[in-house]
């Protein structure tokens, strides 16, 4: 995972990537929010029949994959008291906890927050580097307003897509080419 953080202080709040175990998502992220963090778990509202009624439920888009915004002294405390529950993203090199950069965090939960409001948000798993390439977009209106990503044809249609480094890599499909406008760098 490639971040743009210096090394940074460990007092500074940054975004970490957590892989739970054991079902322990919701318990983990309640201790980081009573300690005073921030925290996200990407969900999708998905339809199911049941009794041929149309219905609706919630479930996680990327299962057991959780973000905190904390210190990293707070993370590597937290860290070791949950050994063997829990997994923290690092950089490969020196295998430290790697923060995500604010600008990708921000991107990755306005996709993904777009579930309740008719978004079509799929996981991709891990990025890979050909969904790396092309041209850097933005999307100007819509329930995506704001978000920047790379347009790609996947199962042929094209999609955006919005990655954490190292970590995850989503993709929004049916945005109108009309809404979209190239990044220059």
């Amino acid at each position: 995972m490639m971040t743009d953080y210096p090394d940074h202080t460990a007092e500074e709040e940054r975004w970490y990537a957590l892989r739970a175990f054991w079902n322990k998502t919701q318990p983990l992220m309640r201790e980081a929010r009573e300690a005073g963090y921030r925290t996200y778990y990407a969900m999708r509202t998905v339809d199911y029949l049941e009794n041929d009624q149309l219905k609706y439920r919630d479930e996680p888009l990327i299962s057991s994959l959780f973000f905190i915004k904390c210190p990293l002294n707070w993370l590597q405390e937290f860290r070791y008291r949950h050994y063997g529950d829990v997994m923290v993203y690092a950089d490969v090199p020196g295998g430290k906890p790697a923060p995500i950069r604010d600008g990708e965090m921000d991107m990755f939960i306005l996709v993904t927050s777009s579930q309740k409001e008719g978004g079509r948000v799929e996981y991709l798993g891990e990025p890979k580097p050909q969904y790396l390439k092309g041209d850097l977009v933005r999307v100007t209106e819509g329930i995506y307003k704001g978000a920047e990503g790379v347009v790609k044809r996947i199962r042929k249609d094209r999609k955006l897509i919005i990655a954490i480094t190292g970590v995850a890599m989503v993709a929004i499909s049916h945005i109108p080419m009309c809404y979209i406008e190239k990044v220059e760098k």
